[in-house]
Protein backbone atom coordinates (compact mmCIF):
# COMPACT_ATOMS: atom_id res chain seq x y z
CA UNK A 1 0.00 0.00 0.00
CA UNK A 2 1.31 3.59 -0.91
CA UNK A 3 2.23 6.32 1.68
CA UNK A 4 0.53 9.58 0.35
CA UNK A 5 2.43 11.23 3.19
CA UNK A 6 5.71 10.20 1.24
CA UNK A 7 4.56 10.47 -2.25
CA UNK A 8 3.94 14.24 -1.01
CA UNK A 9 7.50 14.72 0.46
CA UNK A 10 9.40 13.26 -2.55
CA UNK A 11 6.76 15.43 -4.56
CA UNK A 12 7.93 18.74 -2.89
CA UNK A 13 11.88 17.93 -3.55
CA UNK A 14 12.67 19.91 -6.96
CA UNK A 15 13.01 18.45 -9.76
CA UNK A 16 16.71 20.03 -10.75
CA UNK A 17 18.31 18.26 -7.14
CA UNK A 18 17.20 14.75 -8.75
CA UNK A 19 18.93 14.60 -12.41
CA UNK A 20 21.04 12.57 -12.87
CA UNK A 21 24.68 13.45 -14.87
CA UNK A 22 25.39 10.55 -17.68
CA UNK A 23 28.64 9.59 -18.47
CA UNK A 24 28.64 10.54 -22.15
CA UNK A 25 26.81 14.41 -21.23
CA UNK A 26 29.98 14.95 -18.68
CA UNK A 27 32.30 13.57 -21.37
CA UNK A 28 31.21 16.63 -23.62
CA UNK A 29 31.16 18.88 -20.78
CA UNK A 30 34.81 18.21 -20.22
CA UNK A 31 35.34 19.14 -24.02
CA UNK A 32 33.30 22.35 -23.01
CA UNK A 33 35.51 23.12 -19.96
CA UNK A 34 38.76 22.22 -22.06
CA UNK A 35 38.00 24.80 -24.50
CA UNK A 36 36.77 27.94 -22.11
CA UNK A 37 39.73 27.75 -19.91
CA UNK A 38 41.89 25.19 -20.57
CA UNK A 39 41.31 23.13 -17.59
CA UNK A 40 41.51 19.21 -17.42
CA UNK A 41 38.53 17.36 -15.39
CA UNK A 42 38.85 14.40 -14.59
CA UNK A 43 36.56 11.50 -14.33
CA UNK A 44 36.31 11.75 -10.38
CA UNK A 45 35.36 15.42 -11.04
CA UNK A 46 31.86 14.14 -12.35
CA UNK A 47 30.11 14.37 -9.02
CA UNK A 48 31.09 17.81 -8.51
CA UNK A 49 30.29 18.78 -11.96
CA UNK A 50 26.98 17.10 -11.34
CA UNK A 51 26.40 18.98 -8.01
CA UNK A 52 27.16 22.41 -9.06
CA UNK A 53 25.44 21.97 -12.46
CA UNK A 54 22.00 21.04 -11.22
CA UNK A 55 21.84 24.96 -9.84
CA UNK A 56 22.23 25.85 -13.14
CA UNK A 57 19.21 23.77 -14.81
CA UNK A 58 16.96 25.25 -12.25
CA UNK A 59 18.15 28.55 -13.26
CA UNK A 60 17.81 28.35 -16.64
CA UNK A 61 14.16 25.99 -16.21
CA UNK A 62 15.93 23.38 -18.17
CA UNK A 63 14.85 19.81 -17.54
CA UNK A 64 18.18 17.96 -17.41
CA UNK A 65 21.67 17.99 -18.44
CA UNK A 66 21.61 17.32 -21.78
CA UNK A 67 19.36 20.29 -22.56
CA UNK A 68 21.88 22.05 -20.78
CA UNK A 69 24.70 21.15 -22.94
CA UNK A 70 22.91 22.38 -26.20
CA UNK A 71 21.81 25.63 -24.82
CA UNK A 72 25.29 26.31 -23.93
CA UNK A 73 25.87 25.09 -27.17
CA UNK A 74 24.29 27.71 -28.88
CA UNK A 75 24.88 31.11 -29.83
CA UNK A 76 22.22 32.70 -27.27
CA UNK A 77 23.73 30.06 -24.51
CA UNK A 78 27.28 30.86 -25.62
CA UNK A 79 26.55 34.90 -24.85
CA UNK A 80 24.12 34.41 -21.65
CA UNK A 81 25.15 31.47 -19.72
CA UNK A 82 28.67 30.20 -20.87
CA UNK A 83 30.31 32.61 -17.82
CA UNK A 84 27.83 31.10 -15.45
CA UNK A 85 28.84 27.67 -16.17
CA UNK A 86 32.56 28.83 -16.31
CA UNK A 87 31.95 30.93 -12.57
CA UNK A 88 30.01 27.32 -11.79
CA UNK A 89 32.78 24.78 -12.94
CA UNK A 90 36.24 26.84 -12.10
CA UNK A 91 37.78 25.60 -8.23
CA UNK A 92 38.44 28.93 -6.57
CA UNK A 93 40.53 27.95 -3.42
CA UNK A 94 42.31 30.57 -1.55
CA UNK A 95 43.32 32.28 1.90
CA UNK A 96 45.19 34.90 2.87
CA UNK A 97 48.86 34.41 3.24
CA UNK A 98 48.50 30.93 1.46
CA UNK A 99 51.96 29.44 1.02
CA UNK A 100 53.66 32.17 3.14
CA UNK A 101 57.46 31.82 2.56
CA UNK A 102 56.07 33.49 -1.06
CA UNK A 103 55.61 36.57 1.00
CA UNK A 104 58.27 36.41 3.21
CA UNK A 105 59.97 36.29 0.50
CA UNK A 106 58.69 39.16 -0.32
CA UNK A 107 60.88 41.20 2.41
CA UNK A 108 61.06 45.62 2.58
CA UNK A 109 65.03 45.00 1.26
CA UNK A 110 64.04 42.53 -1.79
CA UNK A 111 60.69 44.58 -2.59
CA UNK A 112 63.11 47.89 -2.85
CA UNK A 113 65.25 45.93 -4.89
CA UNK A 114 63.03 44.92 -7.06
CA UNK A 115 62.02 48.13 -7.72
CA UNK A 116 65.11 49.91 -7.90
CA UNK A 117 66.08 47.10 -11.16
CA UNK A 118 62.71 48.23 -12.54
CA UNK A 119 61.32 51.56 -12.73
CA UNK A 120 63.65 52.81 -9.61
CA UNK A 121 60.67 54.39 -7.87
CA UNK A 122 57.78 51.37 -7.95
CA UNK A 123 56.74 48.01 -8.13
CA UNK A 124 53.86 46.55 -10.24
CA UNK A 125 52.44 43.44 -9.38
CA UNK A 126 49.90 41.13 -11.16
CA UNK A 127 48.00 38.24 -9.56
CA UNK A 128 47.20 36.87 -12.85
CA UNK A 129 43.96 34.36 -11.29
CA UNK A 130 43.46 35.93 -8.63
CA UNK A 131 39.98 34.38 -7.37
CA UNK A 132 38.19 35.90 -4.47
CA UNK A 133 41.11 38.37 -3.54
CA UNK A 134 42.65 37.13 -0.84
CA UNK A 135 45.87 37.14 -2.77
CA UNK A 136 45.94 40.13 -4.00
CA UNK A 137 45.29 41.61 -0.54
CA UNK A 138 47.95 39.49 1.50
CA UNK A 139 50.22 41.02 -1.22
CA UNK A 140 48.97 44.19 -1.23
CA UNK A 141 49.73 44.49 2.57
CA UNK A 142 53.15 42.89 2.35
CA UNK A 143 53.73 46.10 -0.90
CA UNK A 144 52.83 48.76 1.57
CA UNK A 145 54.83 47.55 4.30
CA UNK A 146 57.84 47.40 2.27
CA UNK A 147 56.87 51.09 0.69
CA UNK A 148 56.35 52.61 4.05
CA UNK A 149 59.80 51.63 4.68
CA UNK A 150 61.29 52.76 1.81
CA UNK A 151 60.12 55.58 -0.34
CA UNK A 152 58.62 54.02 -3.15
CA UNK A 153 55.17 53.07 -4.60
CA UNK A 154 53.30 50.18 -5.90
CA UNK A 155 50.09 49.05 -7.93
CA UNK A 156 48.66 45.52 -8.17
CA UNK A 157 46.37 44.08 -10.61
CA UNK A 158 44.24 40.83 -10.43
CA UNK A 159 42.69 39.14 -12.89
CA UNK A 160 40.25 36.00 -12.99
CA UNK A 161 37.80 34.44 -15.46
CA UNK A 162 35.75 34.12 -13.13
CA UNK A 163 33.04 37.39 -13.06
CA UNK A 164 31.59 35.77 -9.62
CA UNK A 165 35.15 35.58 -7.84
CA UNK A 166 36.24 39.16 -9.23
CA UNK A 167 33.27 40.77 -8.04
CA UNK A 168 34.08 39.71 -4.32
CA UNK A 169 37.77 40.44 -4.73
CA UNK A 170 36.62 44.12 -5.31
CA UNK A 171 34.60 43.93 -2.75
CA UNK A 172 37.19 43.62 -0.58
CA UNK A 173 35.03 41.71 2.64
CA UNK A 174 35.44 38.85 4.56
CA UNK A 175 35.01 37.27 7.84
CA UNK A 176 37.02 37.03 10.70
CA UNK A 177 38.32 33.79 10.44
CA UNK A 178 39.23 34.18 6.72
CA UNK A 179 41.25 37.11 7.65
CA UNK A 180 42.72 34.63 10.79
CA UNK A 181 46.29 34.26 9.07
CA UNK A 182 47.72 37.90 8.63
CA UNK A 183 49.82 38.60 11.50
CA UNK A 184 48.90 40.59 14.04
CA UNK A 185 50.38 43.90 13.10
CA UNK A 186 49.38 43.93 9.40
CA UNK A 187 45.98 43.24 10.48
CA UNK A 188 46.09 46.57 12.72
CA UNK A 189 47.13 48.27 10.12
CA UNK A 190 45.49 47.48 7.06
CA UNK A 191 42.11 45.71 7.96
CA UNK A 192 38.99 47.41 9.51
CA UNK A 193 36.51 45.85 11.65
CA UNK A 194 32.69 46.30 11.59
CA UNK A 195 31.12 49.47 13.64
CA UNK A 196 28.70 46.98 15.04
CA UNK A 197 30.76 44.31 17.80
CA UNK A 198 28.16 41.69 16.37
CA UNK A 199 28.92 41.81 12.82
CA UNK A 200 31.57 39.22 12.27
CA UNK A 201 32.68 41.17 8.57
CA UNK A 202 35.61 43.09 7.47
CA UNK A 203 37.09 45.31 5.13
CA UNK A 204 40.48 45.91 3.88
CA UNK A 205 41.65 49.51 3.97
CA UNK A 206 40.67 52.58 1.28
CA UNK A 207 44.79 53.42 0.87
CA UNK A 208 45.05 49.64 -0.57
CA UNK A 209 42.15 49.13 -2.30
CA UNK A 210 42.73 52.31 -3.88
CA UNK A 211 46.18 51.10 -5.28
CA UNK A 212 44.53 47.70 -6.78
CA UNK A 213 42.57 47.56 -10.14
CA UNK A 214 40.72 44.30 -11.25
CA UNK A 215 39.80 42.79 -14.67
CA UNK A 216 38.21 39.25 -16.67
CA UNK A 217 41.57 37.85 -18.23
CA UNK A 218 41.22 34.30 -19.70
CA UNK A 219 44.68 32.36 -19.70
CA UNK A 220 43.22 30.80 -22.83
CA UNK A 221 43.27 33.68 -25.16
CA UNK A 222 46.38 34.49 -27.25
CA UNK A 223 47.12 37.47 -25.64
CA UNK A 224 46.65 39.44 -22.40
CA UNK A 225 45.94 42.91 -23.18
CA UNK A 226 47.73 44.50 -19.83
CA UNK A 227 49.36 48.07 -20.22
CA UNK A 228 52.85 47.66 -18.79
CA UNK A 229 55.92 45.31 -17.91
CA UNK A 230 55.12 43.35 -14.24
CA UNK A 231 58.17 43.55 -11.57
CA UNK A 232 55.82 40.81 -10.04
CA UNK A 233 53.34 38.07 -11.27
CA UNK A 234 51.50 35.77 -8.97
CA UNK A 235 49.99 32.66 -11.18
CA UNK A 236 49.77 29.88 -8.16
CA UNK A 237 48.25 26.19 -7.81
CA UNK A 238 46.54 26.49 -11.41
CA UNK A 239 49.04 25.34 -13.73
CA UNK A 240 48.21 21.92 -12.28
CA UNK A 241 44.83 22.07 -13.89
CA UNK A 242 45.86 22.09 -17.52
CA UNK A 243 47.46 19.90 -19.95
CA UNK A 244 51.31 20.07 -19.85
CA UNK A 245 51.35 21.65 -23.62
CA UNK A 246 48.77 24.38 -22.60
CA UNK A 247 51.12 24.91 -19.26
CA UNK A 248 54.28 25.77 -21.43
CA UNK A 249 51.90 28.27 -23.67
CA UNK A 250 50.36 30.30 -20.71
CA UNK A 251 53.71 30.69 -19.38
CA UNK A 252 55.24 31.87 -22.18
CA UNK A 253 52.87 34.42 -22.60
CA UNK A 254 53.04 35.70 -18.78
CA UNK A 255 56.48 35.89 -19.61
CA UNK A 256 55.71 38.10 -22.24
CA UNK A 257 54.24 40.65 -19.90
CA UNK A 258 57.37 39.93 -17.48
CA UNK A 259 60.26 42.57 -17.42
CA UNK A 260 63.81 40.99 -17.40
CA UNK A 261 64.83 40.51 -13.86
CA UNK A 262 61.50 40.42 -12.55
CA UNK A 263 59.80 37.49 -10.27
CA UNK A 264 57.21 34.28 -11.17
CA UNK A 265 55.81 33.09 -8.06
CA UNK A 266 54.15 29.64 -8.78
CA UNK A 267 52.28 27.33 -6.41
CA UNK A 268 53.59 24.27 -4.47
CA UNK A 269 51.85 22.09 -6.94
CA UNK A 270 52.60 23.67 -10.04
CA UNK A 271 56.34 23.18 -12.34
CA UNK A 272 57.67 24.14 -15.01
CA UNK A 273 60.82 22.41 -16.39
CA UNK A 274 60.68 23.48 -20.42
CA UNK A 275 64.19 24.94 -21.35
CA UNK A 276 62.10 27.40 -24.02
CA UNK A 277 61.43 29.44 -21.25
CA UNK A 278 63.11 32.59 -20.46
CA UNK A 279 62.53 31.50 -16.47
CA UNK A 280 65.39 30.86 -14.01
CA UNK A 281 64.71 29.03 -10.51
CA UNK A 282 65.36 30.59 -7.78
CA UNK A 283 63.69 28.90 -4.94
CA UNK A 284 60.14 27.44 -3.72
CA UNK A 285 58.72 27.46 -6.96
CA UNK A 286 59.66 31.43 -7.41
CA UNK A 287 61.69 31.80 -10.74
CA UNK A 288 63.72 34.47 -12.29
CA UNK A 289 62.63 36.27 -15.69
CA UNK A 290 66.14 36.17 -18.02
Amino acid sequence: MSNPARASQEDAIPHWTKVVLAERTFDEFVKLVNESCGVTLSKLKRTMLETRLRRRLNECDLPDFESYLNFLRSPNGRQSELQNFVDSVVTNETSFFRERFHFDYLSPAQVAQIAAEGTGASVRAWSAACSSGEEVWTLAMVLETAARAGNLSWSILGTDISIKVLQKAREAIYTRDQIATTPPAMARDFILGARDPQDDRVRIAPELRSRVSFGQVNLMHEAYKLKHQMDIIFLRNVLIYFEPATQEQVLAKLCKHLRPGGLLFLGHSDTTRSPKLPLRPIQNNIYIRT
